[in-house]
């Protein structure tokens, strides 16, 4: 009987073309199925952070399973031919920058997490800038690599990691970025180990996108680009095509003419409107600063001339120490959830000898240094680019502040202290600018007591006595101490064995594991407070003690929907305030007066120097006389004497002309270099 036999060896060719196949289809099934439930790739960010369930695990499943299949085919060796490489070439460089943008958009959380909704969610004029803004970066790659196949992979990276960043600072502080964060960059790199960088699936699909589209680019082959004699005039032309654009869009008003422009207090509205790419871009003009209506130094110094340093020979120099405590705020003062126990009752206790209220800052969750600046120099956040920060563009040279008022009255100390890493918001070059004789940061604390990751206030505060007292053994002059503790940093997504869970939220409509945690890192500064007034209270040498807090802490925004009644995003300015106030107290250990007073942050120090007795500057004389028209002054707007919310813009506030003033003063205080008036400031 003879023998069938079988011949299965399939030629190699035809094994990698039905292997190629079968990975297109399963690609295309996997995209399919994916796109087909909308659940799979629309999650917000509060639900990625829940618990584990079937639906996430299913969306973790096909993102896995895409990746996967898309490297295969990436293996797959690329055998078309010349001509046919050369036209899928053009077109993929000629679609990057649409891909890149409707990648974007989608990944922008201010948007319909509708892939193809992009186009009619974005005003017709910002997509059209867009394209310009796009039209220029991909011509700039190809003239600089040569290559269109380096130059769209640089470009479709380049906007991922930009939609990326933008995602997850949204999700940390409540904000999307803008131009002038690049300037604190560095700081941020210090406590992003501290976040959770869980994704919800607007940036997940953005991912997607962009590696598919860089597997189809790098399956095409390399082509040379152009010749030499060719390419220095591209080059040539190229950049002043790039200069005329930068200077149109950056230098100019041309898309303010348009009505580009941005929404410094709520940027999230002007990425809703003008995309991701056009509403950075535009921010660029906010790092720089313009001279204001009406600036002359003869104006400045008619203005100056109404105020002289008070001198009297009997001016009080209590010992001073200013605490910025981070993140400590009252979010029962926005609605009053309950807690099984009252979180600060001994900060809340302080009525005698005790100054205390409101105080509304510039910032929220983040950019610390802005309040520690308007603290220190008496100048506002309202006058400088929206999301700058002063110690990374402005201070370079030796510069007015409250020290050196301090220093000139023979105030000993003179001493500025942050548990944490020194080169956060180029503290370390501009402290001695501001006076600063002496930094202590965390390489000083010897085996610190640690709350989660950070040196407690508990530490903190002990060093303070000790520096006092080490001090005061060698001198009987007036002791300083300026102090921005780093307990209460956020973020508020992990429990950790050495922070109690003393404090819990009763109001179910509030329960929220992040807030449960910030209020128990603020109940252990409470308690640190208490040790440190209750040692100076003993003490019989006058001292002054000011306490803050920088900005509200940066919890989930459902958290502060639950606050507000409804999302941040839907508030009125006015409204959106309460997210930029925090509690102050000024105590001292010795008789003053005892007051209630709403203020803001560029305030505080002249309402100490003022409630004390101590000796002031002409620029803390003309603070103390407009705070009594405009009490509080931020970079978001102002309120009035007359108990009427103003935005700084407002021609028509019957301040306008006082707010003109004091922009005046600190345009020459700040930027009009070698002609800042003499003998006022300090």
């Amino acid at each position: 009987m003879n023998k069938i036999k079988y011949n299965f060896n399939f030629p190699k060719e035809r094994i990698l073309k039905i292997f190629t196949y079968i990975t297109i289809i399963c690609l295309i099934g996997l995209y399919t199925a994916f796109w087909f439930h909308p659940e799979y790739y629309t999650a917000s960010a509060s639900e990625a952070e829940a618990a584990i369930s079937m639906i996430q695990i299913k969306r973790i499943l096909f993102v896995t399973l895409i990746i996967f299949f898309s490297i295969l085919l990436l293996l797959k060796r690329n055998t078309l031919s010349d001509k046919r490489n050369k036209i899928l070439s053009v077109i993929i460089f000629a679609a990057t920058p649409l891909v890149t943008f409707m990648a974007l958009e989608y990944a922008n959380i201010m948007q319909s997490p509708i892939l193809f909704q992009v186009f009619s969610t974005l005003r017709n004029r910002a997509i059209l800038y867009t394209f310009w803004i796009l039209g220029l970066l991909l011509p700039g790659l190809y003239v600089i690599s040569n290559s269109t196949k380096a130059a769209s992979l640089i470009l479709s990276i380049l906007i991922c990691i930009l939609g990326l960043v933008n995602y997850f600072v949204y999700s940390f502080r409540g904000i999307p970025i803008l131009a002038t964060d690049l300037t604190i960059a560095g700081t941020a790199l210090n406590v992003m180990s501290e976040y959770n960088y869980t994704l919800s699936y607007e940036p997940y699909v953005l991912i997607l996108i962009t590696l598919f589209w860089c597997i189809c680019i790098c399956k095409l082959r390399s082509y040379k680009g152009l010749r030499i004699r060719f390419r220095i005039p591209a080059i040539v032309i190229y950049f002043l095509l790039l200069s005329i654009s930068i200077y149109t869009l950056v230098f100019t008003d041309f898309l303010k003419g348009k009505n580009i422009t941005i929404n410094t207090f709520k940027p999230q509205k002007s990425y809703a409107k003008n995309g991701t790419i056009l509403t950075f871009a535009r921010s660029i003009q906010f790092l720089l600063v313009e001279k204001p209506e009406g600036y002359t130094l003869e104006t400045a110094k008619e203005i100056a001339g109404k105020y002289t340093a008070v001198s009297t020979q009997d001016a009080n120099t209590p010992n001073i120490i200013i605490i910025m405590d981070e993140a400590f705020a009252a979010l029962q003062d926005i609605k009053d959830f309950k807690t099984n126990k009252e979180v600060t009752p001994f900060f809340n206790s302080l009525e005698e000898n005790t100054i205390r209220g409101d105080m509304y800052v510039s910032i929220f969750g983040g950019q610390t240094a802005n309040t520690e600046f308007e603290i220190l120099t008496g100048n506002s956040k309202a006058f400088i680019p929206p999301s700058s920060t002063p110690y990374q563009l402005y201070i370079k040279k030796a510069f007015p502040s409250l020290n050196y008022t301090l220093k000139e009255q023979g105030y000993q100390g003179m001493i500025a202290m942050h548990p944490y890493n020194p080169k956060g918001y180029n503290r370390e070059t501009v402290y001695p600018l501001l006076g600063f004789e002496t930094f202590l940061s965390s390489a000083d604390f010897e085996n610190p007591k640690l709350i989660r990751n950070y040196i407690s206030d508990e530490t903190d505060f002990e060093r303070i006595i000790s520096e006092y007292e080490s001090a005061k053994a060698d001198s009987d002059a007036p002791f300083y101490l300026f102090n921005v503790t780093m307990q209460n940093h956020s973020s508020y997504t992990k429990d950790f064995d050495n922070l109690p869970q003393d404090i819990t939220i009763t109001d179910p409509e509030f329960k929220d594991d992040q807030a449960e945690r910030y209020l128990n890192l603020i109940h252990l500064s409470d308690k640190a407070l208490e040790k440190l007034i209750t040692y100076f209270e003993s003490e019989t040498e006058p001292t002054v003690i000011v306490f803050f807090g920088d900005h509200e802490p940066a919890i989930r925004e459902s958290f502060y929907t639950s606050l507000f009644g409804k999302p941040t995003d839907k508030l009125s300015s006015e409204e959106l305030m309460e997210k930029y106030k925090v509690p102050y107290i000024i105590w001292a250990n010795y008789d003053i007066e005892e007051k209630n007073i709403t203020t803001s942050s560029n305030y505080l120090s002249t309402l100490m120097l003022e409630s004390t007795g101590m000796k002031m500057s002409g620029y803390n004389q003309f603070l103390s006389e407009i705070s009594k028209e405009i009490p509080v002054l931020t970079s978001h707007g102002y309120w009035g004497a007359d108990g009427t919310y103003y935005s700084l813009t407002d021609t028509d506030s019957p301040y306008y002309e006082s707010i003109k003033k004091y922009n005046i003063l600190q345009y020459n205080n700040m930027f009009d270099k070698g002609n800042r008036i003499e003998n006022f400031f300090q």
